[in-house]
């Protein structure tokens, strides 16, 4: 939880400095509200049922369609262009694993009401700042944009492909870095091609998505050459993609240094839900490869639609939180060495059950100062509350007794040096105490 913390603390700074404000919606939806946006696998993983009062209902599977739910209830209210940050609890019904959980914390940075490049990268710098001042050990965003995955699917599959194969075919292509090429061209292979054989279909697509430069890039002059050699007018509908995309990158890339934080163009990126239009990424931990995504996002310019006649197009991106913390915990990267101990602070150790009127007026004079500050509540050996101090990692301990309580002092001492000053005047222990857990 402490890691947790310092997450979410991270995650509240970066939002306040870029304008971001905090919103809440409710757990529970209707189901009709959640089911159909995120797709047929999503679908699958949604808890629902019905409540006392007869209503279907359901638990949000993302943060995403509640907050265009709460767009549309509140546009009156706000003023566009509305650049929200959300944090809460989301639950799939999936097998669990290390870092993927049925219940699970979520951090959302999103920009509603403007379909524009700054938007795109406004949200995905946010969410890279944030990653880049935690201890993760550093991350690359992997970025495409779904204009540019129809364009490859329209020149293999033949501008007739339906919505329904095409959507087939973005949750398989979603399934490259899990699953491998021969299982992706596996599935895109049984999705029906106009003017070619399946097969020849899912190994353009393939080989399209997949087509390196050798800085690791997407290949986009391998990628224009494999589509006008199979189909040139998907070509022309592709290079206004390209170029968005290109432009977020660097973007991105000017925005200024950011620690452990690198920018890839990865044509191979889908994003399995069906509500993504535009820009699409996934963050992964460089040196956990295979651990799955901690953040990623993309735009979604139809979804509000369901809830307004207005055209309130929209960009976002979150944070996984648990399998944030959980990649963290497995590299070894976080501070302090143990989840039971306090991270500095002092204890204020009760020498005598006449004094303890005068320790707790003690530790609230520390605590009201700014200081972390713990009390002995067994009565016994001053001895064993030094124990504790030093089991939970307080680096300073206070002691006060009947003698101290009498003259209104205490004695100080450093648990690291062993060092201690007996008879402090209260005013300079709290002195002390600030400078030594500043």
């Amino acid at each position: 939880m402490r890691l947790r913390q310092l997450v979410l603390g991270e995650i509240r700074t970066v939002a306040r400095r870029a304008a971001f404000q905090e919103i809440s919606t409710p757990a529970l939806e209707y189901e009709e509200t959640l089911l159909g946006q995120g797709g047929e696998e999503t679908d699958k993983q949604v808890y629902r049922f019905e409540d006392h009062g007869g209503r279907r209902v359901a638990l949000r599977f993302d943060l995403t369609i509640p907050f265009a739910r709460f767009i549309a209830e509140h546009q009156g209210e706000l003023v566009f262009p509305f650049k929200k940050l959300q944090i809460g609890e989301v639950w799939r019904g999936e097998n669990t694993q290390k870092g993927r959980y049925r219940e699970f914390g979520q951090c959302d940075f999103d920009i509603i009401g403007v379909d524009s490049v700054a938007a795109d990268v406004e949200v995905m710098l946010a969410l890279a700042t944030v990653l880049s001042r935690v201890p993760c050990g550093g991350v690359t965003m992997h970025i495409n944009h779904r204009g540019v995955l129809s364009g490859i699917l329209t020149a293999a599959y033949g501008s007739q492909i339906s919505p329904a194969n095409e959507t087939k075919a973005l949750i398989a292509i979603d399934k490259l870095a899990k699953a491998g090429e021969g299982e992706v061209r596996r599935l895109l292979a049984a999705i029906p091609a106009h003017g070619r054989p399946s097969e020849e279909a899912a190994n353009l697509v393939v080989r399209a998505i997949t087509a390196k430069s050798a800085d690791g890039q997407a290949d986009l002059n391998r990628l224009r050459s494999i589509v006008t050699t199979e189909n040139p007018v998907a070509l022309a509908a592709l290079e206004p993609h390209l170029e968005r995309v290109t432009a977020i990158l660097d973007l991105l890339n000017r925005a200024g240094d950011l620690k452990g934080v690198k920018f890839n163009l990865d044509l191979s990126i889908a994003r399995g839900l069906g509500y993504y239009t535009g820009v699409v990424f996934e963050t992964t931990l460089d040196q956990l490869p295979g651990f799955g995504s901690v953040s990623s996002g993309g735009r979604y310019n139809d979804l509000a639609s369901r809830f307004t006649n207005r055209e309130l197009p929209g960009v976002g991106g979150s944070i996984g939180l648990d399998r944030l913390v959980a990649g963290i915990e497995e590299l070894g990267t976080a501070p302090g060495s143990s989840p039971s101990t306090m991270p500095g602070g002092v204890m204020v150790a009760v020498a005598s059950h006449d004094a303890l009127p005068y320790a707790f007026e003690v530790v609230s004079l520390l605590r009201n100062a700014g200081v972390s500050a713990d009390i002995g509540l067994t009565e016994g050996k001053v001895g064993n509350q030094f124990k504790y101090a030093s089991r939970l990692g307080y680096t300073h301990v206070v002691t006060v007794g009947g003698s101290e309580m009498a003259a209104r002092t205490a004695n100080f001492k450093d648990m690291t040096s062993g060092e201690e000053t007996r008879g402090m005047p209260i005013a300079d222990v709290i002195s002390a105490a600030q400078a030594a857990t500043r």
